[in-house]
């Protein structure tokens, strides 16, 4: 049975979150009260603080692989554990998705950047992502058109017209991510941009940014002056 001591930590916990919510709570602290839910009669704390010393963030912790974490081989961490967090992972994707939706996302490159980094920011490989947007730049929906390797996307300009096509979109937003942390474009980059955006001329649809895309930072091609 769980311990007394745990036990009353936990209910201290508890209390604490309903009646501050998350207020004052460090990372570490967040994470211990998540894992209550699947790791019972075990002091969490401690194994809050190894998860965040090996993935750095709560984001990355929720984002990691099935294969990474249980390979770290933590008493109490198993398979439900890994469910748990892809869960909560996966639900906060879809409900930025649906917040973005509704809003015009042009507002700031930020906030695009915020919504791209919850989806493609930690994939450990390359991938090249559309945002398809109406005249009055409202979201009609996005795809991954590509996934590459590591360090390198292949493009095909037929399938992106073709994506455009079946949103009847009259602006796109690219953006891919850059695995290794450095937002920088490439001279591939540059000139994929271009290529893709002299393509898209004759349908009329403009492209209004490339982002390129990483956990910590962005690059926009718009706030460059590049597009």
């Amino acid at each position: 049975m769980e311990s007394k001591k745990h036990s009353g930590h936990r209910s201290r916990v508890k209390s604490k979150i309903l009646e501050n919510g998350l207020n004052g709570f460090l990372d570490y602290e967040i994470l211990e009260a998540l894992l209550f839910y699947t790791i019972p009669r075990k002091d969490t704390k401690e194994i809050a603080k190894e998860l965040l010393m090996e993935f750095k963030t709560l984001e990355k912790v929720l984002a990691v692989s099935k294969d990474e974490i249980l390979s770290l081989k933590i008493k109490g961490i198993n398979e439900n554990t890994y469910i748990y967090f892809k869960f909560l992972n996966d639900l906060n994707k879809k409900l930025y998705k649906e917040k973005f939706s509704e809003e015009t996302i042009l507002n700031s490159v930020e906030a695009t950047y915020d919504y791209l980094k919850s989806s493609i920011g930690l994939l450990e490989k390359e991938v090249f992502k559309i945002i398809f947007l109406s005249a009055n730049n409202k979201y009609l929906g996005d795809e991954i058109i590509f996934l590459g390797t590591i360090d390198r996307s292949q493009i095909y300009p037929r399938e992106i017209v073709k994506s455009v096509l079946k949103y009847n979109a009259k602006s796109v937003i690219f953006s891919h991510n850059h695995p290794s942390g450095n937002p920088k474009p490439s001279q591939a980059d540059l000139e994929m941009t271009k290529k893709l955006k002299k393509i898209l001329e004759p349908l009329e649809v403009r492209v209004l940014d490339h982002i390129i895309i990483t956990p910590e930072k962005y690059y926009s091609f718009l706030e460059e002056g590049i597009i």
